[in-house]
């Protein structure tokens, strides 16, 4: 038995001897392979990088060294036991915790160097208390510098890909999406830099350390065990709590900005930024909320079903919500080789037509889709997003006003329906039925790996064709695929060239662009003699994730360099409205996505809601807003926190309303966001 037992030991040896020589080796082909990135190109710095290039290899060579060593000597029985914690374990812990600190920033943070030392003491001291609690959780010593050290990595790099693909830096509340995140992360094109190079071979050499460094434990015996873990519990259930209701980060001189959260992140250092920003991420009431309040501005709506009189009501309304639909050309003049959306400038006639504010910039397509079907506007939910959020029962929305008056109702997107839980989302909207990725042919026309909005376009015309209830009027909401970021794909070969500035990412979506307008023909084409009153409705979600550089060229300043009307136009995407049959025709709209259904309904012989009644009239006084701020009747600009006091009352009813809609425990006024069925 004896013999058995040596000599399993041995194969545990050997087999461990042999994964750790191989886990050195890769460390090391994996530094020498992107080599060009430490050193860089930059002659000035070549020979402070090669100093760097060498140290990190020596790092390697010895860490590789001391773990053959350590297999060279035999070790007894009792070295292998765990010890207990001693007072040099936390300090080991703080020092990791530091360098977890750097690493993060140094990946992360471009205003890393002048950070104020009393905010990366705060930084510090976060990751610092968290890894003790992991480390009272798991009761060993390795395994915690092991596991903290494996999760700050991935969170650094997970900061720095969400901000390079998608504009704004990662929050908590995209954990809930994490299933659209990797459903869209194959888009992209994953790249590494000098910093992230660096950090994970000292990473992996610290932990190819720790996991052969000695263990110690808190606790050996199963009772102070579970009492450790039960104290453990309680004291994150208290931290949370205090987290959650004290204001330590205003304490602190922390000013969270919940509009531009990078420069939270930037400022006060990313694990702070990503905990403040968490800290808002619950749905509030308002300032001076009160049923009384609401009730009182509801009352004072002034409701007009006589405007409607004389206007034909559509038997089939389509809305779609073209994915990063932009038009840079608002930003300044720039060439190209030839016109890329020239079909949506030659709509004139039965056309209303503009830009439409948005709040957001790179991602986060559902807040755009959520303003365009409720009316609400996510400045309200500032790095929230109400369907993954907030939807936890039936909502009042343009479906159910439209339902309530005979229609069916249904919605399209040529993707996963799970992507921001649109399948449950759907459902507490009231559409009838959902067609996802599952409903288009394999046969469907593809251009980079995406459905093309021509292929989208036809399966809207067969849906329209084949509806189920060709009696009942019909509601189609469709969310295009086709532009979604990134624009690396090599085997796409577009039309468009810019002349000035070179880079094929530019020239990719811009031939995006090209296909979406000869699809928007084929579209507007067919249903132009269709023999049905037919209302078509599009807008972009949001601008593209394109490089700083491009908006730079064209407008020849940086975006922090601009007024407040300049940046505005950062978040103005293109809109229509048009008909089959005779509407009023008007161009250079400005206004904003929360109040777009509301101007569709009103060009119907269709009943409004007295909520759509009450946004139309706070369109005449504010005909845009955003996060940023608002656009008054005069077409002047202002940010919110200069507004006047008329404004700022309007800004207040305005949260108010959307709070008692969205939150149905709140005394919800259930006859203001619905037809009057009288």
């Amino acid at each position: 038995m004896r013999k058995w037992t040596r000599a399993l030991a041995g194969s545990r040896q050997k087999l461990l001897f042999a994964a750790g020589s191989l886990y050195w080796t890769l460390i090391l082909i994996f530094l020498i392979g992107h080599y060009q990135l430490v050193v860089g190109t930059n002659p000035a710095d070549n020979k402070m990088n090669i100093m760097v290039l060498f140290v990190l290899i020596a790092v390697v060579c010895v860490s590789a060294a001391h773990w053959i060593c350590k297999f060279a000597g035999r070790r007894s029985r009792k070295e292998n036991e765990p010890g207990k914690i001693k007072i040099w374990h936390f300090f080991v812990l703080l020092l990791n915790s530091i360098y977890a600190f750097c690493q993060i920033e140094m990946i992360n943070n471009p205003l890393f160097r002048v950070m104020k030392p009393q905010y990366m003491v705060l930084n510090i001291s976060f990751i610092f208390v968290m890894l003790i609690l992991l480390l009272f959780i798991l009761n060993s010593w390795r395994k915690t510098m092991l596991l903290g050290n494996l999760l700050c990595f991935v969170f650094s790099l997970v900061f720095y890909y969400v901000y390079l693909f998608r504009g704004e830096p990662f929050q908590f509340i995209d954990i809930f999406s994490i299933g659209t995140a990797m459903e869209v992360a194959g888009d992209y094109t994953l790249s590494f830099t000098r910093e992230i190079v660096m950090t994970a071979v000292v990473t992996l050499c610290l932990n190819g350390v720790y996991w052969e460094a000695s263990d110690a434990k808190i606790a050996k015996k199963v009772k102070p065990k579970v009492w450790m873990r039960i104290l453990t519990a309680a004291s994150v259930a208290g931290i949370y709590i205090a987290y959650l209701n004290t204001g330590w980060n205003g304490a602190l001189g922390i000013l969270t900005d919940l509009y531009r959260p990078y420069e939270t992140y930037e400022e006060y250092g990313t694990t702070v930024g990503f905990a403040c920003m968490a800290k808002y991420m619950r749905l509030t009431s308002p300032e001076g909320y009160s049923e009384k309040g609401v009730k009182k501005t509801a009352q004072e709506v002034k409701v007009d079903q006589k405007s409607r009189d004389g206007k034909k009501k559509p038997v089939n309304i389509i809305a779609i919500m073209n994915e990063s639909w932009a038009d840079y050309r608002l930003l300044g003049d720039f060439k190209v080789n030839q016109p890329y959306m020239e079909f949506y400038d030659s709509m004139k006639e039965n056309t209303i037509k503009g830009h439409t504010l948005v709040c957001i910039q790179g991602g986060g397509t559902a807040k755009t889709e959520y303003e365009f079907l409720t009316g609400n506007s996510v400045k309200r939910f500032p790095g929230m997003v109400p369907y993954v959020s907030y939807f936890k029962h039936d909502q009042y929305s343009l479906v159910s006003t439209l339902k309530s008056q005979g229609y069916r109702a249904e919605a399209m997107h040529p993707n996963k329906g799970s992507n921001w839980k649109r399948t449950s989302a759907y459902r507490m909207l009231q559409f009838d039925r959902f067609y996802t990725i599952d409903d288009f042919d394999s046969s469907s026309e593809r251009i980079r790996s995406h459905v093309s909005d021509r292929a989208n376009y036809e399966k809207i015309i067969e849906t329209v064709n084949q509806k189920e209830n060709p009696e009942a009027p019909y509601f189609l909401f469709d969310v295009t695929m086709q532009n979604h970021g990134g624009y690396t794909d090599s085997t796409y070969r577009g039309d468009i060239r810019t002349q000035g500035y070179t880079d094929p990412r530019v020239n990719q979506y811009l031939s995006l662009l090209k296909e979406s307008d000869d699809a928007l023909k084929y579209l507007i084409d067919y249903f132009e003699d269709y023999e049905e009153p037919t209302m078509i409705v599009m807008f972009g979600d949001h601008y593209p994730s394109l490089p700083d550089q491009f908006t730079e060229w064209i407008t020849g300043k940086e975006y922090d360099d601009s007024t407040l009307k300049e940046q505005e136009k950062y978040f103005a995407t293109p809109f229509f409205i048009w008909a089959n049959y005779d509407i009023p025709e008007e161009e250079d709209v400005f206004t904003s996505t929360n109040y777009l259904s509301t101007m569709m309904l009103s060009e119907t012989g269709l009943e409004m809601t007295p909520y759509n009644y009450y946004l139309q009239s706070l369109r005449k006084n504010m005909p845009a807003l955003n996060h940023l701020g608002y656009m008054d009747s005069g077409g002047n600009f202002t940010k919110w926190e200069d507004a006047d006091d008329e404004h700022e009352k309007m800004e207040l009813e305005y949260e108010a309303l959307q709070y008692n809609e969205l939150a149905k425990d709140s005394g919800r006024l259930d006859e203001f966001f619905t037809v009057n069925q009288d």
